[in-house]
């Protein structure tokens, strides 16, 4: 590979971006004509998509998050919601090369520590929307992953104060504090997304949750994830975030079940070469190379990525997760383009 290439200098660290992808997929295919043309392709869209994401931040450094019901998805009301710039600064932080992601790095490091109550712990909503409602596991490990990789050191209060979030089982409840006084609390089963975003963060802190880990391995084993979980209805959602917790994280506890869900995912592939929507298919492409598969898969889902980029550098607007409870779902435009560009 011809790492001097101008095509491969930007967003480039150890995850491969869509034109490292593209690079190194086709060579196999012994079309070098394509390579050239679809690097090329991968290089533009790659900058469009974070010019996209720069123009779509807040004067907080913040980004809007779109909410809407079930039963009327044509009435959006817009939010400010901590897990928005803490998935964008995640996957941002890959990308130094990038003046452009580096501006909005610096501005969203700031919008999040604004955003942290006591104990380090971060909310749903951040201040610009005038809600209350508790801190919990998943926004909390999701923020702190972030600015981790940002430079900034994870508060031990923070993480004792998640680790007695447990419940009997030595599972992760998702919403924090007294359970019978908080504004939201948990019904039905206990999320394996919630509990592998928090195996991220304390693997970020060089620590594990050897009965959290556990939890998520019974679910991968049993593939209960292909039917999603109470907050994140998409297989793809799980998948994603134990590649993630198990590449970024380094939660090799996770190890015995890397080859189970590289199958699932390979399984859950579609016939286009995407995976679902905008955001599955990201996220799809995303598990195999966070697991270290390189083949035809990941060649076809990121020539389905190029294809679908809208004309303003973005991609479509899709659900990332519900809530329980009331028919509401919440996604961002900024969130599904994201995960392209980590790429």
């Amino acid at each position: 590979m011809n790492w001097s290439n101008p095509y491969l200098r930007p967003c480039m660290r150890r995850r491969f971006y869509i034109a490292i992808v593209c690079f190194t997929a086709f060579p196999m295919a012994g079309c070098r004509s394509s390579v050239d043309e679809l690097r090329i392709q991968a290089a533009f869209a790659i900058q469009n998509g974070l010019d996209f994401v720069a123009a779509s931040q807040t004067s907080t450094g913040g980004f809007v998050t779109d909410s809407w019901r079930v039963d009327n998805p044509k009435e959006i009301e817009p939010v400010d919601a901590t897990f928005t710039a803490s998935q964008i600064l995640f996957s941002l932080s890959f990308c130094t090369d990038s003046a452009t992601a580096r501006g909005t790095c610096s501005r969203a490091v700031a919008y999040l520590l604004a955003q942290q109550q006591t104990s380090g712990l971060f909310p749903y909503y951040g201040k610009a929307t005038p809600k209350t409602i508790s801190p919990d596991v998943d926004d909390t490990s999701l923020a702190w992953a972030a600015l981790k990789r940002s430079g900034q050191s994870i508060p031990r209060e923070t993480l004792s104060a998640v680790r007695a979030n447990m419940n009997e089982a030595g599972v992760l409840n998702t919403w924090i504090g007294d359970r019978s006084t908080l504004v939201a609390v948990d019904t039905g089963d206990l999320d394996v997304v919630v509990n592998s975003n928090a195996l991220l963060m304390f693997g970020s802190a060089g620590e594990t949750l050897d009965s959290v880990c556990k939890f998520v391995l019974a679910r991968a084993e049993s593939e209960q994830f292909r039917s999603g979980s109470p907050y994140y209805e998409s297989p793809e959602a799980f998948t994603h975030a134990f590649s993630r917790a198990y590449a970024d994280g380094g939660a090799r506890c996770l190890s015995e079940a890397v080859a189970k869900i590289s199958a699932a995912t390979l399984s859950l592939q579609k016939a286009d070469g995407g995976w679902g929507d905008d955001l599955e298919t990201a996220s799809g492409v995303l598990t195999l190379l966070n697991l270290g598969y390189r083949g035809d898969a990941v060649d076809r889902g990121v020539r389905s990525i190029l294809a679908r980029q809208s004309a303003d550098g973005g991609w479509a607007l899709t659900t990332v997760y519900r809530g329980i409870g009331v028919p509401m779902r919440y996604g961002a435009r900024s969130i599904t383009l994201i995960k392209y560009s980590k790429q």
